[in-house]
């Protein structure tokens, strides 16, 4: 299969999605609020953006791996494929439980060498910590004390395992498997609607929000050259609609499921790069944003940590706990998230994903453009 070309508007949207996230984790801690943050809900509610995360995988990586082939996937296809997104993700998210845990263990040494407790090496941190060395946290019934973000990326695999057989059983019965796709997410939305209204799910049925997403994804990719036969104009018109849906309902306090349509709109109005809304995500800092978007989003929960406790004990004596000091901290924190994310894809996410691609797979590994990154 010819290698499939890189869908830029998708790339950038992983990118600002995953800035979107960063604003979400800002919202944690008292002090200070700018105006615009109380305004609206929107900043509180951006967790909903790892969502459109979810759709956009599940498109691309069918994509990627020509889910709609007229044959089912063999074993070795399957262990390449499973190998293949092991080396996309995983170096990265080992790197950062890491410097987390060297940061952790040098402020565990300051706490005791001035006699005071010491919290990071309780048991049940311990049992998070372990849980997401192996990826299984999204599965775990307990709040994520280390790298949060981590829990997408662990609900990401289980959908990764599932994605072969979902793609054999496709070749095999396209109308039943496509059915499964639209059931599915409509249950766990539906049931989510009934319940809590919230999507802010991080463990327990954590897999389930993953699964529903990609699963949408999957099916938008069985119909994209549906959405390939409108016009630019009415994409245009869709891309629009999509944006202000979301807008919306971020702003307004209807339940979370709401929003998942106006992403699938989103995606699929904007996968072949045509319209106005792909013209202004072709723009280079907003690509390069999507290469990194994977190491924003990995490091930025661990950056805050760190940046944190420097914070408290420098600037924020002299800068008060007003306006000056809450825009500095925003800019500290996005300024040291970019940079830091552009060093960890530079020298951790594409030379590992290289050498493993080469010992696993015999090969160089793709472009990693075109190799998503979860959540």
């Amino acid at each position: 299969m010819p290698a499939p070309r890189q869908i830029q508007s998708h790339a950038a949207l992983r990118g600002v999605a995953a800035l979107l996230v960063v604003a979400y984790h800002l919202q944690f801690g008292g002090g200070y609020r700018l105006s615009l943050e109380r305004a609206t809900p929107a900043f509180s509610r951006s967790y909903l953006f790892v969502d459109l995360f979810f759709i956009l995988s599940g498109f691309i990586i069918s994509y990627v791996n020509d889910a709609a082939r007229s044959k089912g996937v063999s074993m070795d296809e399957m262990r390449s494929f499973l190998r293949a997104r092991i080396a996309r993700l995983y170096p990265l998210h080992l790197f950062c439980l890491a410097y987390l845990l060297v940061f952790r263990v040098l402020i565990s040494a300051m706490q005791y060498a001035r006699h005071k407790p010491v919290d990071f090496w309780q048991a049940h941190s311990l049992e998070s910590l372990a849980s997401q060395v192996v990826l299984l946290n999204a599965w775990v019934p307990r709040d994520p004390l280390w790298n949060i973000p981590s829990w997408s990326i662990s609900a990401e695999f289980f959908a990764y395992a599932l994605f072969p057989i979902i793609v054999t059983l496709h070749a095999r019965s396209r109308a039943i498997s496509e059915a499964a796709m639209v059931a599915i997410p409509l249950a766990f939305f539906g049931y989510i609607l009934a319940s809590t209204g919230s999507l802010d799910i991080v463990v327990g049925l954590a897999p389930l929000r993953c699964i529903a997403g990609f699963l949408l994804g999957m099916l938008l990719y069985f119909h994209r050259d549906r959405v390939a036969r409108v016009s630019g104009a009415g994409l245009t018109a869709l891309q629009v609609a999509s944006v202000g849906a979301i807008l919306l309902i971020l702003a307004t306090p209807v339940a979370d499921p709401w929003i998942v349509p106006a992403f699938f709109l989103l995606v699929a109005s904007t996968w072949t790069d045509q319209g106005v809304l792909p013209k202004l995500l072709s723009r280079r800092p907003l690509l390069w944003l999507g290469d990194i978007s994977y190491s924003v989003y990995l490091n930025h929960v661990c950056l805050i940590e760190i940046l944190a406790f420097l914070w408290a004990r420098s600037a924020q004596h002299f800068l008060g706990n007003g306006i000056l000091n809450r825009c500095a901290w925003i800019i500290l924190v996005y300024a040291a998230t970019l940079y830091v994310s552009h060093l960890t894809f530079k020298y951790v996410e594409r030379p590992m994903r290289q050498w493993l691609a080469v010992r696993w797979l015999g090969r160089k590994a793709a472009p990693i453009v075109r190799s998503p990154a979860a959540p």
